[in-house]
């Protein structure tokens, strides 16, 4: 038994040395084409010839997310949530309505929950990988509705894969840069979204969205690398 205590404490004792808790906060820019969603949106465009400004194509995300992570000597085990959104607006003059002026905003929000590993190369360079959990939702705001109102959400799964440029401080703030690429291993069903921005068209088939985007994370980590 005393074995045993003993060889625990040492385990213990040297595990703590090189260990390390971090909270980390993240901002991120994302380049993405959702093609299905851009389809479904120019049926819009189209059943309304009438707009002035119809929607445009989603080509950006940004946004923002928060982590705990735990590093043993080089490798590092995290969780992190973690949002990414966009805004389009369409407006024009309805003809229908005695030409009264028309506005609709389609917001659109990616909420990932994953759990990832890290390695590290040395204390400026690793690499990462995640497996997440994946929430869409679209909500809108239209001429005539006082409330914003959801459209449609759904679930999926992917992951999330990035290379690290580490900027260590010094023990209180520490900075990483991350090129990355998000991908689904589960598509989503666009089908409800179609069905309530386009109302009055035929049903549409195959209607599911990858959401591939890749771009840059800026991660802010507090203790010590």
């Amino acid at each position: 038994m005393r074995y045993f205590l003993s060889l625990f404490s040492i385990l213990f004792f040297s595990t703590s040395a090189v260990s390390q808790l971090n909270l980390s906060v993240l901002y991120s820019v994302g380049r993405t084409e959702p093609l299905i969603q851009q389809q479904i949106l120019e049926r819009y465009n189209a059943n309304k010839p009438w707009l002035q400004n119809p929607f445009d194509e989603m080509n950006w995300l940004n946004g923002y997310g928060f982590g705990i992570r735990y590093r043993i000597d080089a490798l590092a085990f995290d969780l992190k949530w973690e949002n990414q959104i966009d805004r389009l607006r369409a407006s024009g003059a309805d003809p229908d309505n005695n030409n009264a002026a028309f506005e609709q905003e389609l917001y659109f929000k990616l909420t990932s929950y994953g759990i990832g590993i890290e390695s590290f190369f040395s204390d400026k360079f690793s690499i990462h990988a995640s497996f997440d959990f994946n929430k869409i939702r679209y909500r809108t705001e239209i001429t005539g509705v006082t409330d914003r109102f959801e459209l449609m959400s759904d679930w999926g799964m992917g992951s999330t894969f990035s290379i690290g440029y580490n900027f260590v401080g010094n023990g209180v703030m520490h900075v990483s840069l991350r090129p990355y690429m998000h991908l689904s291993w589960t598509n989503h069903d666009l089908s409800p979204l179609d069905a309530a921005l386009n109302p009055d068209l035929p049903s549409a088939e195959n209607l599911e969205e990858e959401f591939l985007n890749f771009g840059l994370k800026i991660i802010f980590y507090n203790g010590q690398w």
